[in-house]
């Protein structure tokens, strides 16, 4: 087997990558040690920023955000500040 690129790891940075590349036309291949069961079963993130939902629209694997996930439209701080008195 020959290939242009070797991607190391099918997290979530290694199958994006892989689909950037096959998207642009660029041969690769991606190898895993753990199952195919244990990679797609492991949640890996909590949070995307931005710029990450652009990257994934790109790529076109964004179909399911709408559907699934949750938007994050930030967060609040709560404090007291308490003042005592010296006697």
């Amino acid at each position: 087997m020959r290939t242009n690129v070797v991607i190391v790891g099918a997290g979530p940075s290694g199958l994006l990558l892989g689909q950037l590349l096959f998207r642009a036309g660029v041969d690769a291949i991606i190898v895993e040690r753990q199952t195919p069961d244990y990679v797609l079963g492991r949640i890996r993130a909590g949070v995307l920023e931005q710029v990450t939902l652009d990257v994934l629209a790109q790529a076109g694997v964004d179909k399911r955000l709408p559907k699934d996930g949750l938007p994050h439209t930030g967060f609040d701080l709560l404090f007291t500040i308490g003042l005592t008195s010296r006697a």
